[in-house]
């Protein structure tokens, strides 16, 4: 052979044993990223993520839980059930709390949390003089689906949710509170120019779902790829969404409303980079950055109560 083929032959042999190695590595990864996926985003029976405490092992979380549902039925009597349609055919359920204000705020929770969670917060905008939207998301609680969506089809849930009670009630103000997905919910809502959206408040937003993807399979001891690369796959397969085309940080540069970023330096789900990028990169003129030093990702109010209500009470009535 001349020395020309050897090099061919070698680089051949290099080729072959690298493709092999990612085949492999693709089909063993395979199985982890179907069931961390299944277990994340896909709601496998009834009684997966129904109206109750999500994560009754956790103390902060429980004491939130059980501080909400004794707010839940302190105002039972200003509770009226509401349902919507969503686009693609789903019952979606909620609960609208009217105190007789002229503005309402819609509270959308983070993944795999009903109306139950979102009690939690709901004194707060009380106080503010808001009338108080809480609502199972799709495959969560009462309300009907399989799949999440990763906040893409709950945004346009979430739109649905102001014009019924827009309609209904004549409420013409409203804000949006979103926690961590709910975070991105209410940023496509806000960058769709919805006309009755006077604000968001935003707690521990994302820039790319993708990126929370890798810090929580990192979290759970996996392997980042292909793992999260297979689960977006399965994103778009099942669940209908391209978790890469619809990202929070390009559409945040259509948001017009006022913005309050409520970001916590021991969030796990996300980094202070991160947190500041989107914020960088969010269009709205009137904006508002505040940092928490302690607290836990959705745990930022329970541990810093007079710091956390008094930014939102005064980004309210501003």
């Amino acid at each position: 052979m001349t020395p020309v083929q050897i090099v061919l032959l070698i680089a051949a042999i290099v080729v072959f044993i690298a493709l092999s190695g990612f085949i492999f590595m693709w089909v063993y990864v395979w199985g982890i990223a179907k069931k961390q996926y299944s277990e994340m985003f896909i709601r496998t029976s009834p009684d997966k993520w129904a109206r109750g405490n999500s994560c009754p092992e956790n103390e902060e979380h429980s004491v939130m839980f059980n501080y909400g549902m004794d707010w839940g039925r302190a105002n039972a009597s200003h509770k009226e059930d509401i349902e919507i349609t969503s686009k693609d055919g789903l019952k979606l359920k909620g609960e609208y709390f009217n105190f007789g204000f002229d503005r309402a705020v819609l509270i959308l929770a983070g993944r795999a949390e009903t109306v139950l969670y979102c009690y939690y917060f709901s004194d707060l905008f009380q106080k503010a003089g808001c009338n108080v939207i809480v609502v199972d998301p799709r495959a969560c609680g009462l309300s009907e689906g399989k799949y999440t969506t990763a906040g893409i089809k709950e945004g346009e849930d979430a739109a649905l949710w102001i014009n019924h009670i827009h309609e209904k009630y004549g409420i013409e103000k409203f804000y949006i509170h979103g926690i961590c997905v709910g975070s991105a919910e209410a940023i496509y809502v806000a960058a769709a120019k919805q006309p009755y959206l006077k604000g968001v408040i935003l707690e521990g937003p994302y820039s790319a779902f993708y990126k929370v993807l890798k810090m929580r399979t990192k979290n759970h001891g996996k392997p980042t790829f292909p793992v999260c690369l297979q689960m977006a796959m399965l994103y778009k397969k099942l669940a209908g969404v391209n978790v890469f085309k619809h990202k929070p940080i390009e559409e945040i540069a259509k948001v017009e409303v006022p913005a309050l970023f409520l970001c916590g330096k021991e969030d796990k789900s996300n980094s202070p980079e991160d947190f500041t990028k989107i914020y960088d990169a969010c269009g709205s003129k009137n904006k508002k950055f505040v940092w928490f030093e302690h607290g836990a990702h959705s745990h930022l109010r329970i541990v810093n109560p007079e710091k956390y209500d008094s930014e939102v009470i005064s980004f309210i009535n501003s």
